[in-house]
């Protein structure tokens, strides 16, 4: 089981499965709030305490804040038949993805 939380504490999520990868994504919004994302199936994660939700101009993920620090703790696709969404491996805890291989994605030319 890995767990993540926010600064503060007050949201959370657990993920029943494995940390093997992880992504660094360069667009803008993952570039500016230190995104760097492990993929899971949703019936896999379990997320806990309030949240903001952003959604960029395409409307097709909804990005996770929390209400009080801000940080960035998941996202989650609006078509829920998706089966794919990812949450913030900076939130676990410090060292967790230190050894992870690290996968470069291209997202600001989308």
């Amino acid at each position: 089981m890995l767990e993540g939380s926010c600064d503060c504490g007050a949201v959370r999520y657990a993920v029943d499965g494995a940390l093997d990868e992880v992504t660094e994504c360069n667009c803008g919004i993952c570039r500016r709030s230190g995104g760097l994302w492990a993929y899971y199936s949703p019936t896999k994660v379990t997320m806990t305490g309030p949240t903001d939700i952003y959604m960029r101009g395409d409307r097709m993920l909804e990005l996770h804040h929390c209400k009080t620090c801000r940080c960035l703790m998941w996202w989650a696709p609006v078509d829920k038949s998706y089966d794919r969404m990812g949450v913030n491996a900076r939130m676990l805890p410090l060292g967790a993805w230190d050894e992870m291989p690290v996968r470069k994605c291209d997202g600001a030319s989308w």
